[in-house]
Parts: C-alpha cells; sequence; structure tokens
C-alpha cells in the first residue's frame, strides 16, 4: 500500500516535471511572426539602435 503511494507520487511530480521542459522547449523553438514596425519615430530609433 506504502509503496503504491509512493510510486503515484513518483509519478505525478514526474510527469509534471517532463510536460514543464517540454512546453519551455516548445516555447523557445517555435516559430517567430514577424513584427511589423508601427511607423513611430521612437520605436524607429529604438530599433536603428538595437540593429547596429
Amino acid at each position: 500500500m506504502r509503496y503504491s503511494i509512493m510510486l503515484q507520487l513518483v509519478s505525478g511530480i514526474t510527469l509534471i516535471l517532463v510536460s514543464g521542459a517540454a512546453f519551455f522547449a516548445w516555447i523557445e523553438n517555435r516559430p517567430t511572426q514577424p513584427q511589423y514596425v508601427t511607423g513611430s519615430r521612437d520605436s524607429n530609433r529604438l530599433s536603428k539602435i538595437f540593429s547596429d
């Protein structure tokens, strides 16, 4: 009885950790969509600063 509870706890924690790792891996590797510049003066200046 004790071992089945321990096995359920270990399985549950492992499932949570593996699903969290898969979620973060998906976030890191998902395709990025192009972001459009709105044409405001500040965003153009920032994009020129960061592109150098």
